[in-house]
Parts: structure tokens; C-alpha cells; sequence
């Protein structure tokens, strides 16, 4: 049995496992229960003390968030003004959850996950980004437990977790309320691990003492639970069955030739089906919301550089996180020297890791399981005009922490580097993260501080630009927004989006056939966009344009595309309601009266017409 002291330091000496690749990874041991140490630091006690201070650094570096605001990139179609996510817990609401196809989105479990907030919290941001902290802290702490049972190094693991826990640019996927998908596919994820994990020991040592739990035949079940789980939270996890075949190469050593694959991959066949059924209808909730770019707007070798170019500034970003924010726009024009740069890169890691793979396995591993797990969201299939993103960062990292705390392990032990300095350095590095984190943490307390911060370092930044002014129209009085979004959105090409916005500033200050105009420009940009059309028919009911209102309000309320809330919605059938009641057609105004209530019940407005219309006053 391999037998480990993991008191001396957070990067320990890799053992000699077994001849000639003494240095591969940890061998699967026949009792998986690790050694108490006498004195104070037990294996047992350490465990809890690590968990413990993941625990306190996660909530000392995230709990400002509590404090925050909802963004208004997602946030709005996926909570605030979702309405059956602020339905709470129901059966309406959940058969919802299970069966649409929402902001370009499948995600039941996330869905449900943000209606049990609503239900137990009500609908504020606070009670949701401190459970977004929460699914992050227990991921923190799976990380350390998960890698732990894998490789029997608890202060390995350790230095994975808190790597994991305090990153900056994990920062996105926790203090996004939008990106509860992100954590909570990942809890899964590593839930995932664990259950295969015991399914692989069962296979080695069946326990009739542990009755049903003692069966390989249940763990491998539980596995295909959790990964089903973390696929209905978002479809990152289709690559894990690829990285559980990396754990069978590196921690389990069950992968160790080339005939031990087939066996291998046979065993995963049913998680392989389900990836593949996750991928395609990812792919049809993508193209049913327009979200998936064409090939007339980016061509397959323009995404292939952008893939080359991303992957390298993630293994930038890791080591030097700074400039982190919500959208990196998609540029096609890019510079040679920076494409070679990218390509020997990453080919200068890609040979170190395989001229290593006999002695030094975990290398290999980790730099596959980076380059494997980005490939749903590198950009080979464009979804969105971003060219990279902090949040795809949150499970491909896994990789490059193994490659880093394995290596410098590896190091300590064959230069014999003092224990204690290296500890020192690793705490001290830990610390600086942290310090990182809470600084862009920070920078998330708001739409306009977040966009703000993200302008200040991207250029061409259009789609921020947009919703920063989408925050003003909302947050500030009518004129300073006109001339906040004025002096943003001339800066930028036309859009629909552009479009959007100054067609709705044109209607707050009465201004309505300029709105008209801007908005069927719009249109004509993006004829696709159901919000366009509800804005351009509130726009027709102040101008008393009837036929042309309810043909655009109709045409609206038929597209599914998430772009439409429900307040926007009760304002738009309320000002028809009020355009139609002038000419005389009370039934009309009635139903649109009685729409506009039910969609927002604070609606004085529409009550009172409802009302009046009702009584025949």
C-alpha cells in the first residue's frame, strides 16, 4: 500500500512508485485509507483543517458579493425578469424547467436551483449570489477531497484547492448570478469523479459487508446520475468521460497499453451517449435563440486562429490575471507575430509534455485535460461574438493546477528544495490570489462599475457598450441617460442593438417618430429579435398607430428567443391597451389590460384600466 506524509509542505516530493517510471502517478492503492501520523496533524485532522480554511477563505474573499446587484447581461432573462423562475417552486414552473428552450439555454437543474431560491429567499440578488458562494466553497472543498482520493497527496490536493478557490479568474462563475450553471455543473462534475472513483475500487475489492454500497454496479449507476445532473446544469461536462479515461491513464493506472483502451472506453459507453444527446440539444437551444455564429460572419479559419490565440491567453491569464471582465469582443484581424507566438507556445508544451509521458504521466494528463475540456467552448463552434471567456477557465484549469503543483512536487523532491521555504512561497502566492480576487469581486458590484472596468482595457467593446447604456436608461433620469448613451453608441457601428436603445431614449422623451424609425431600422438589422418588436409597437401606441402595434405586439409575443421580460411586456400591452380604449374598442383594451396585469401585478396603470372597463365606467 502507498503510504504518504503529506505534513511537510504544500508541494511534497513525488514517491518512487515503481520502476522504470518512478515518477508517473501515485499507484492505485488496495486500502485507499491513509495513515494517521502521530502528534496533532493526523491525516484525519488535517483533512478538516484544509476544508476548514477553504471554507473561511472562500467566504472571507466572496461574501461582498451579498451586497451586489444583478447584471444586466443574462441575469434579466434568467431571473429577474423571468417569469416562472420568480414563480418559485411549482409544478407549472418546473415542468417549465424540464421542457424549454430559454435564452438560448437547457438547463433544467439551474433553472429549478434559481426557483428554490426564489421560493426559500424571495427575489432579491443577495440570497443568490451568496448560494452562488456557496456551490463555489463546496466545490473548493470536493476539489481537495476529490484529487485527494485520487492521488492519496493530501497537501497536493490542498494546493489544487485553494488554487481552484481563490483564482481571479474564476471570479465570473461565482459572482455572476447567470453563471449558477457554471458551479453547479461543476459540483457535479467532481461528484462525478467520486462516484467513479468508488466504482473503480469496487471493481478491485467487492464488499458484501457494505450490502448495495459494496457493488461496483451502483457506483457505476451513480456516476451516470451526476453526470446527467451536471449536464442538465449546463453542458460543460460532456468532455468528463475523456477525463475520466485520463484519471484510468494517470491516478488509477488502470490505461497502462494500448489494448487496455477498448475495455476502457466499453465501460463508458452509456456516459458517451448521454454527452452526445447533451451536445445536440445544446446545439438546438443555441441555434433556436440565434446564439451559434454563421460562417458568413466568421469563417472557420478566422475561428481556428481565435482557437490558437485563446488557448494561449488562458495559460497567460493564469499566471498573470489582471484585465479580467465580462467580454473580450471577437476580432478577425489578427497579428501574425502574435498567431507564431501562440503556435510555439503551445507546440513547446505539447512536446515537453510527451517526451515526459513515461516518467512523468501527470503532465500529459493535465495538459490533455486543458486542451480537452475547452473544445465545447474554445470557438470551433462560435457561440456569441466573445473571443474567450474568464468563466470557461472554471473546470479546464483543473489541468494546468495538476501540470503546476505535480511539477513543482517533482522539483522539490529531486533538487531538495527546503520544505519550509516553499511553503512559505506557496502561502504566499495563495495570499496574492486572494488579494486579486477580492479586487475583481469588487468590480462586479454593479452593471456599470463591471462595464465600466471592462471598457477601460477592450476596445470595440460594442455589446457593453449597449448594455451600459441599457443600465443608464434604467438607473438614471431621462436626460442623463440620452447623453450618457449618446456620447457610448457613437462611438459604435450600426446595430440593432445601437438601434434599440436610442429608439427606446427617443420614446422616454416623447420623441416617437424618431423611435419608430430607429426601431424598424433595427429590424431590418435583425429581424429575429422579438424585444425589437415589442419596443417598436409601444412606439406605435403612442402614436396612436393601432393596426401596426398589435401586428408588432403580436409578432413578439410568437418569438421565444428570451430577449422579452415580463415588465417590458405588461408596459407594452398596457400602452396598446390605452391606444385601442381611445378608439373606442373596449374589449380589446380589456384583454391587453387584463394581459398587462397579469404579467406585472404592481402595474397601478393597467389595474385601474382593467378595473374601469370592468365596472362599464
Amino acid at each position: 500500500m502507498l503510504k504518504t506524509n503529506d505534513q511537510t509542505s504544500l508541494c511534497e516530493a513525488v514517491p518512487n512508485i515503481h520502476e522504470p517510471n518512478s515518477t508517473t502517478a501515485p499507484q492505485f492503492p488496495q486500502n485507499r485509507r491513509m495513515s494517521e501520523s502521530p502528534g496533532f496533524f493526523t491525516e484525519h485532522r488535517s483533512r478538516m483543517l484544509i476544508a476548514i480554511a477553504l471554507t473561511v477563505s472562500c467566504l472571507a474573499v466572496y461574501s461582498q458579493v451579498i451586497g451586489f446587484d444583478f447584471i444586466n447581461i443574462d441575469d434579466r432573462p434568467f431571473v429577474y425578469e423571468n417569469q416562472m423562475v420568480l414563480s418559485g417552486l411549482n409544478s407549472k414552473s418546473i415542468w417549465w424547467a424540464i421542457t424549454a428552450f430559454h435564452a438560448g439555454n437547457w438547463n433544467p437543474v439551474t433553472w429549478i436551483s434559481h426557483m428554490l431560491d426564489v421560493t426559500l429567499f424571495g427575489s432579491a440578488a443577495g440570497p443568490m449570489h451568496a448560494m452562488n458562494v456557496v456551490f463555489h466553497t463546496i466545490n473548493s472543498i470536493l476539489v481537495f477531497f476529490v484529487f485527494g482520493r485520487f492521488t492519496s497527496k493530501t497537501w497536493h490536493s490542498a494546493a489544487m484547492a485553494f488554487l481552484f478557490a481563490l483564482h481571479p479568474v474564476h471570479v465570473e462563475s461565482v459572482a455572476w448570478i447567470a453563471e449558477r450553471r457554471d458551479v453547479l455543473s461543476t459540483m457535479f462534475w467532481l461528484l462525478t469523479m467520486l462516484a467513479y472513483f468508488k466504482y473503480v475500487e469496487r471493481l478491485k475489492e467487492p464488499s458484501k459487508d457494505a450490502g448495495i454500497l459494496g457493488h461496483p454496479t451502483f457506483w457505476s449507476i451513480l456516476t451516470f446520475v451526476f453526470l446527467a445532473l451536471g449536464l442538465m446544469s449546463k453542458a460543460m461536462p460532456v468532455t468528463l468521460p475523456f477525463v475520466l479515461l485520463l484519471c484510468d491513464y494517470w491516478s488509477l493506472e488502470r490505461l497502462n497499453k494500448f489494448s487496455d483502451l477498448w475495455p476502457l472506453v466499453k465501460e463508458k459507453l452509456p456516459l458517451f451517449v448521454l454527452t452526445i444527446c447533451s451536445c445536440v440539444i445544446t446545439f438546438l437551444a443555441q441555434s433556436s435563440a440565434g446564439a451559434t455564429v454563421s460562417l458568413q460572419t466568421s469563417s472557420y479559419g478566422d475561428r481556428l486562429l481565435n482557437v490558437i490565440i485563446s488557448y494561449a491567453k488562458y495559460i497567460i491569464m493564469m499566471f498573470y490575471p489582471t484585465n479580467l471582465g465580462i467580454m473580450y469582443p471577437f476580432d478577425n484581424k489578427f497579428e501574425p507575430v502574435e498567431v507564431i507566438a501562440s503556435v510555439a507556445l503551445l507546440l513547446v508544451i505539447s512536446v515537453l509534455c510527451w517526451q515526459q509521458r513515461a516518467k512523468r504521466r501527470y503532465l500529459i494528463m493535465g495538459w490533455l485535460w486543458f486542451l480537452g475540456t475547452f473544445v465545447p467552448v474554445i470557438g470551433l463552434v462560435q457561440i456569441g461574438m466573445q473571443s474567450h471567456a474568464d468563466r470557461y477557465t472554471y473546470v479546464p484549469y483543473f489541468g494546468l493546477f495538476i501540470m503546476l503543483v505535480w511539477g513543482i512536487g517533482d522539483l522539490v523532491n529531486r533538487f531538495e528544495i527546503n520544505k519550509i521555504a516553499v511553503t512559505t512561497v506557496s502561502i504566499a502566492v495563495i495570499a496574492t490570489l486572494g488579494g486579486l480576487t477580492v479586487a475583481q469581486v469588487s468590480r462586479w458590484r454593479s452593471s456599470e462599475t463591471l462595464y465600466t472596468h471592462t471598457l477601460s482595457f477592450t476596445t470595440n467593446n460594442y455589446f457593453v457598450m449597449s448594455n451600459l447604456c441599457l443600465y443608464y436608461i434604467n438607473k438614471s433620469d431621462k436626460n442623463t441617460a440620452e447623453q450618457r448613451c449618446t456620447e457610448l453608441l457613437e462611438a459604435t457601428p450600426p446595430s440593432a442593438e445601437a438601434f434599440s436603445i436610442l429608439g427606446l431614449l427617443r420614446t422616454d422623451v416623447g420623441k416617437y417618430d424618431d423611435a419608430v424609425n430607429y426601431f424598424e431600422k433595427g429590424i431590418r438589422m435583425n429581424p429575429n429579435w422579438a424585444i425589437l418588436y415589442l419596443n417598436y409597437s409601444l412606439a406605435l401606441s403612442k402614436l396612436d398607430r393601432t393596426e401596426d402595434a398589435e401586428k408588432a405586439l403580436l409578432k413578439a409575443k410568437s418569438m421565444n428567443d428570451g430577449s422579452v421580460g415580463r415588465l417590458a411586456a405588461a408596459k407594452a400591452c398596457n400602452e396598446f391597451a390605452k391606444a385601442v380604449e381611445k378608439k373606442g374598442q373596449k374589449e380589446k383594451a380589456k384583454d391587453f389590460y387584463s394581459q398587462a396585469a397579469q404579467l406585472d401585478p404592481d402595474l397601478a396603470e393597467a389595474a385601474a384600466g382593467l378595473k374601469r372597463l370592468s365596472t362599464g365606467n
